[in-house]
């Protein structure tokens, strides 16, 4: 089944996920409210149950993204530090490590982001 986000009615699917993953899903500004929207439909209203994001800040887009979240009345939290290995890795990039030319943190380090009822 394809979940488009605009979509206004996903009644066998509204309110029946404990948790929802998603990754780079959040660089256009103009999907985060449908997005968001989806993101609160899909959530269990019962018990608990979030979504994961994965998503580099890349400027002000997942700032704009999480704006979208507050207003469907859901909350987040952000973590930079959540995997030793990874932010290891991160550092090394930081550093000029070659195996990632050109890194840059806001473009392409992926922070958590927890988004619950």
């Amino acid at each position: 089944m394809t979940l488009h986000w605009n979509q206004d009615e996903i009644s066998n699917l509204s309110n029946t996920f404990d948790v929802v993953i998603a990754s780079d899903c959040t660089f256009f500004k103009e999907f985060h409210k449908d997005l968001a929207r989806t993101v609160q439909c899909l959530l269990k209203n019962v018990g608990s149950s979030e979504a994961i994001f994965f998503s580099p800040k890349r400027g002000d887009s997942l700032d704009k993204f999480l704006e979208e979240i507050k207003e469907t009345g859901l909350h987040f939290s952000v973590t930079e530090y959540y995997d030793a290995e990874i932010w290891k890795r991160h550092q090394g990039f930081m550093k000029g490590d070659h195996d990632w030319p050109g890194y840059v943190k806001d473009h392409c380090y992926p922070v958590l982001v927890r988004v619950t009822r």
